[in-house]
């Protein structure tokens, strides 16, 4: 069998020509069922006056299958008409035992059936933003805060290296662009349209050393570049600049430490920042050591309302996130990481202590450390080492 993927479109009226000459070459077409008559017509004209025959399928992939199969000794043509063009494109690729050759040729063709994707998840944001109430009553900042959440449900995925929950947080996250896109519009503000020409644009803006002439060796020489860029061609000035005032804390730390770095303040490596963590430790540890001394009732610990405390607290922190950030180590991502092995091994030694008879809640701290080392100890191999 020689099968050919030819890239239709969802409507008529938008056909390349290069299409239907393809499909006007003779042979078996296959099509999606469920067309509208406009498109069915002008493609079972295109086939029937190349001499070829024309096969609707359901977009299912037993029907898929079974129609191929029965077409096994012919050359095939399939025709990604409509709505389900790519789907039925994703369905014969994962059936096909043979090279498949595209029209056009494999670049364009991805392209081509992405911009189809992307122009249908817009049409159906369009639709739900005019005729559903809940849709229609939010703004942009109602929307934000969705947002956020999706980037750290994604953020959850990506540390479990669970690639199918990340295909659906991105479309969950997608969404968001398009909905937010769609805002501007209605405020002339812009369209997705525009959002993605100026994301080009800033992109090709910062690699002219991929897109023009300009020289850059390294990943360092490429950030000094960009800088230079935001600068000089950008207008940002100072700094800070565009550091985001809202994003959480240990983001926040970590994109000043990088804007320092950029104009030169920053250590050569982390071996060299590492000390500033045991600095600022002993910093804090004088005010349990003035605690411990001043001590009334057995309370050892530092009086929380000093401000001082916040301090040293805020200072240890900041020292952690910027040795992580020269580690190359996103330090959002590894305590995300650790919080959820403590969660894992918190629950497993309750579930220990139960299978004993013993209620988690009511044993000493030394019993629950001796479970909780226990369900650390009972970890696959292969589980990250520390905790």
């Amino acid at each position: 069998m020689g099968l050919t993927l030819v890239y239709i479109g969802a409507a008529a009226g938008l056909v390349p020509a290069a299409s239907l000459r393809a499909l006007a070459g003779g042979g078996a077409v296959v099509v999606p069922e469920g067309l509208d008559d406009d498109m069915h017509a002008l493609l079972g004209e295109a086939v029937t006056l190349g001499g070829g025959t024309l096969h609707v399928v359901a977009v299912d992939v037993d029907d898929v299958g079974v129609l191929l199969t029965r077409l096994a000794d012919e050359d095939v043509k399939v025709g990604l008409a409509g709505a389900q063009g790519p789907r039925l494109a994703r369905l014969v690729r994962a059936w096909a035992h043979t090279p498949i050759v595209t029209v056009p040729d494999d670049a364009s063709f991805g392209a081509a059936l992405v911009g189809q994707e992307l122009a249908s998840l817009k049409s159906i944001v369009d639709v739900l933003r005019l005729r559903c109430p809940w849709d229609r009553e939010q703004t942009p900042r109602d929307i934000i805060a969705y947002t956020v959440e999706e980037v750290y449900e994604l953020a959850d995925t990506i540390a479990d290296d669970d690639l199918i929950a990340q295909r659906g947080e991105l479309g969950d996250l997608l969404l968001q662009v398009v909905l937010l896109s769609l805002m501007l519009d209605e405020q002339d503000a812009g369209d997705l349209g525009l959002v993605a020409y100026e994301i080009e644009a800033k992109l090709i803006r910062r690699h002219p050393h991929i897109f023009a002439d300009a020289v850059a060796e390294t990943a360092a020489e490429v950030k000094g570049r960009w800088e230079r860029i935001k600068v000089e061609q950008e207008g940002r000035r100072g700094i800070f600049h565009d550091v985001p005032r809202r994003a959480p804390a240990i983001l926040h730390a970590r994109k000043m430490q990088q804007r320092a770095s950029a104009v030169g303040f920053d250590w050569g490596t982390a071996a060299e920042a590492f000390h500033k963590i045991a600095e600022e430790h002993d910093e804090l540890a004088e005010l349990f050591a003035e605690a411990a001394n001043l001590a009334v009732d057995g309370v050892r610990d530092p009086d929380r309302h000093d401000p001082r405390v916040k301090h040293e607290i805020g200072d240890l922190l900041f020292a952690t996130v910027n040795v992580a950030r020269l580690l190359h180590v996103d330090p959002e991502l590894a305590l995300r990481e650790t919080s959820r092995r403590f969660e894992r091994r918190v629950t497993a030694a309750a579930s220990l202590a139960a299978n004993e008879g013993r209620e988690w809640s009511a044993l000493d701290l030394n019993d629950q450390e001796s479970y909780y080392l226990r369900a650390k100890a009972g970890e696959p191999a292969a589980a990250d080492p520390g905790q």
